[in-house]
């Protein structure tokens, strides 16, 4: 049996998504981690439904690349929106991260708080 942790890249991955759901549920949120290498990929946590949340530790990161994703994500989990939640290089407090998103899904997001 292939053991995916073998990559310190996965490790380092997953302990970013793990703080995500530790931040979140300290916030209230009912986060998850949701399993990798499904066939159709829907982001790394769960929290609110209808929302893809993206978690990213890079030293360089590739915008263009995690945007398609993101999309590719948000189409796959039929969700309205969706986050890339990317750690800043030295910093551990997930409230410190960067939370990315582009602007039609940030507009969308806008327009749905304006409609409560």
């Amino acid at each position: 049996r292939f053991n995916t942790m073998n990559s310190p890249q996965k490790r380092k991955g997953h302990a970013a998504e793990l703080a995500v759901v530790k931040w979140l549920r300290a916030h209230g949120i009912q986060a998850d981690r949701i399993q990798a290498g499904t066939h159709a990929d829907k982001g790394d946590v769960t929290g609110w439904p209808g929302v893809v949340i993206e978690v990213k530790d890079r030293k360089a990161h590739s915008w263009h690349g995690y945007f398609e994703q993101l999309r590719s994500q948000i189409v796959n989990a039929n969700a309205y929106t969706g986050v890339i939640i990317a750690k800043r290089p030295g910093l551990t407090d997930v409230g410190e991260w960067m939370a990315v998103m582009p602007v039609t899904e940030w507009f969308q997001l806008m327009q749905l708080l304006e409609d409560k």
